[in-house]
């Protein structure tokens, strides 16, 4: 029996304005800060060294624009699937934790279950998103990269290392981050974390 191994790298996006003023951005734009426009000519080389045969990545332009520039450089196929699009904030999209309190909207993050704010999508929701995609690629096996958002590399690493509950807080994850895990029938590795 043949087991099916699969590479994946998981990219976070580059340092935005919303990710400095600590806005919630989620499916919303967010242009890069000097240090995100540094990173972003960083990363696609780091990501065409990594040898995918497909790229894969957020419709947003944070990620984007990365993994545009990774497969230019790669000369692989790029392929942009809304189910690496980041946690849907619901009413408190673009807001500040300071702000979302001051409203009185109700913010639940750690919950699986529960929108993390009224109208926005659940861990749940996320997760059951990311972990569709992991198996598209593990089926079709070889090597992977995805460009996304913290939201959606912590679901990828959870569903990949098996991890459960508040188990998928275990990683800091910076802009600019990659991880490269790797998948062999059902055991999922963490083969290297790095911040980019």
């Amino acid at each position: 029996m043949t087991v099916t191994e699969t590479h994946i790298l998981i990219v976070r996006h580059p340092e935005t304005q919303a990710n400095v003023n600590g806005r919630f951005v989620g499916q919303g734009e967010s242009p890069y800060t000097r240090l995100g426009r540094v990173q972003a000519r960083r990363l696609p080389g780091k990501i065409a060294r990594f040898g995918p045969d497909e790229i894969w990545t957020s419709p947003l332009l944070r990620a984007r624009v990365v993994a545009e520039r990774a497969a230019r450089l790669s000369q692989r196929p790029l392929r942009v699937d809304d189910r690496l699009i980041e946690l849907d904030f619901g009413s408190a999209h673009a807001l500040t934790w300071e702000e979302i309190t001051a409203a009185g909207i109700p913010f639940n993050y750690r919950s699986a279950d529960e929108p993390v704010a009224p109208g926005g999508e659940s861990r749940n929701d996320l997760e059951r998103r990311v972990g569709s995609i992991i198996d598209q690629v593990h089926e079709a096996g070889g090597r992977h990269a995805f460009v996304c958002h913290a939201g959606v590399m912590r679901a990828a690493l959870a569903r990949v290392l098996g991890l459960v509950g508040d188990q998928l807080w275990a990683f800091s994850i910076h802009n600019a981050q990659l991880a490269h895990v790797r998948l062999s029938g059902e055991l999922g590795t963490l083969e290297e974390y790095i911040q980019g």
